[in-house]
């Protein structure tokens, strides 16, 4: 089987050579640039030449996801829906929602995220035995983190005192922009300083059209303690997750997100807006962390205050994201796809088209 995708620009490096099974890039650049009539056509080329019996259909919203159900419904292949919206990620408007019913009544199953996600499909109209979760907008490889985190296992201190920064700290990554909520995040420490709680800092680690922004309160609320470690690649923003006491993702709107699975992955409890699409998949209140409602600052506050304080286990806490996240793996994944595979083939085994991947 080979992966047919459509790149969009962003900043991580995609190891190419690293990766061991047959794909297709059909364009370079953003997928925004790319005009409908070119992808149109190409999504067609593409799938003549292919010709695979199962496609897996990352959506709804390019041209080349209905010229790929097109295609299918033409030649009475089965088609798989890959999922990753769910009710709180955006604002919906009764006319899209419309014509996404008219997509999903053309699938015979879907992959969605988590349980929100289901349930949003499900509202589309599928029927929720036709409706696999997939655990996470991406899996996480457990093995590989436990073993880069404990590089640093005994270093901590050293490599705060190197930062210059606290040996307590809140730990944020992610895109700089609107709908991640850093603003809130800011201000919810900015209170704490306030209420005289000095010794805990704040690392955000990301960049984006917020930047300015966020440096602009930082100078003017003078918070000492705040470190903009700017944009890492995966083995560099290990570090960071390594030498932090607890993660906080006060996102307005998140499909999933990945980095909630990586921060537990490296043993960290958790602080996670409930609008956020792992919550309540991998978010467990008071077991490995708390959600929050992500226009409530007092309740983010009163979380940070609490933790802090000392009121929490926070080592017991890691221990248990670190449980919870073990069913997050590439092969739970994989396993989960190969079952979706054989409910829309009717099969015993996968189609044959399938077995380089799923094997």
């Amino acid at each position: 089987m080979r992966w047919l995708r459509l790149w969009k620009i962003r900043d991580w490096k995609v190891e190419k050579d690293n990766l061991k099974f047959s794909f297709d890039v059909m364009f370079k650049g953003q997928i925004d640039n790319i005009s409908p009539f070119k992808m149109l056509i190409e999504t067609f080329r593409k799938l003549n030449l292919y010709d695979p019996e199962v496609i897996i259909i990352g959506g709804y919203s390019y041209i080349s996801c209905w010229a790929a159900l097109l295609w299918a419904k033409k030649r009475k292949k089965k088609v798989i829906l890959m999922n990753e919206s769910h009710f709180m990620d955006k604002p919906r408007n009764v006319i899209k929602e419309s014509i996404k019913k008219l997509f999903v009544s053309q699938c015979d199953a879907a992959l969605t995220d988590g349980i929100r996600h289901k349930d949003y499909i499900i509202s589309l109209g599928l029927p929720s035995d036709r409706v696999f979760i997939k655990r996470g907008t991406g899996p996480i490889d457990i093995n590989w983190f436990n073993k880069q985190i404990a590089r640093f296992k005994n270093d901590k201190v050293e490599i705060r005192n190197k930062l210059g920064i606290p040996q307590r700290n809140f730990l944020f990554v992610g895109r700089f922009s609107p709908e991640k909520n850093i603003m809130f995040l800011l201000r919810a420490y900015k209170r704490l300083v306030d209420d005289g709680i000095e010794n805990w800092g704040l690392i955000l680690v990301g960049d984006g059209p917020q930047r300015k922004d966020i440096e602009y309160f930082i100078t003017k609320n003078n918070l000492k303690n705040v470190t903009l470690a700017g944009f890492r690649q995966k083995e560099k923003l290990l570090l960071f997750y390594a030498i932090s006491d607890i993660f906080i993702l006060p996102s307005i709107s998140e499909p999933w997100g990945l980095v909630v699975g990586e921060a537990m992955a490296s043993g960290l409890p958790v602080l996670v807006s409930k609008w956020c699409g792992c919550y309540p998949d991998i978010v467990h209140d008071n077991i490995n962390g708390f959600s929050f409602s992500p226009l409530n600052l007092d309740e983010l506050l009163e979380l940070m205050k609490d933790i802090s304080r000392g009121k929490y286990d926070l080592k017991k806490m890691g221990d248990a994201s670190l449980e919870i996240i073990r069913d997050y793996t590439p092969e739970e994944v994989v396993r989960v796809y190969k079952n979706a595979i054989y409910f829309v083939t009717g099969e015993n085994e996968s189609p044959s088209c399938c077995k380089q991947y799923i094997s």
